[in-house]
């Protein structure tokens, strides 16, 4: 059963990715996220890597929908909280949202990692907050949460790490619960 906190946090991350704010996840909320990537990068529209990126945050939705069971081409935020507590959650396998937590972790990195050197830099994550419309206030913060071994870049398992927490603990003040900015 989700507690308060993780319907919250859950919440919360669904707001995140409505980059519109129309109250649904559509595919023109994940396309716009990869043209600011595009733009704040500084690739030509054109280009081979922008193209990359707009098929890989296209395929992000598609998964989502295919992850979550649904035939429509948008997710409410019912649709997004009883894909979360039914499946991720309340499904009695525990690997799945483990699964979900990877997978998830691994489209981060693939979208804003820039210089694919498999980390993630603090002017990445300040990137990934930008594109997100996530406040800057507690991006020091919240990167200093998810570098948990402090050598200011985050790593893979950090990401992976961070994740876990901000989906799966209770506690508040668990590493990890701001990577989506402040949830509270």
């Amino acid at each position: 059963m989700l507690s308060e906190i993780q319907k919250r946090k859950i919440h919360h991350f669904f707001n995140v990715l409505d980059i519109d704010r129309n109250g649904h996840l559509q595919p023109e909320d994940f396309v716009n996220v990869g043209k600011r990537i595009i733009e704040k990068v500084g690739l030509g529209q054109e280009s081979r890597a922008a193209k990359l990126i707009l098929i890989k945050s296209h395929r992000l939705f598609v998964q989502l929908l295919t992850d979550a069971d649904n035939p429509e081409l948008s997710l409410t935020l019912w649709d997004w909280i009883e894909f979360f507590r039914d499946q991720l959650f309340e499904g009695g396998n525990n690997g799945v949202l483990e699964y979900y937590i990877h997978r998830t972790s691994r489209h981060i990195f693939d979208l804003f990692d820039m210089n694919r050197d498999h980390f993630i830099s603090k002017d990445e994550y300040a990137n990934m907050l930008t594109i997100y419309k996530i406040s800057q206030e507690h991006a020091d913060q919240s990167f200093e949460e998810l570098d948990s071994n402090k050598d200011g870049m985050i790593s893979a398992d950090e990401m992976i790490n961070g994740l876990r927490n901000f989906f799966k603990s209770n506690d508040i003040n668990s590493p990890g619960n701001l990577i989506f900015g402040d949830w509270r």
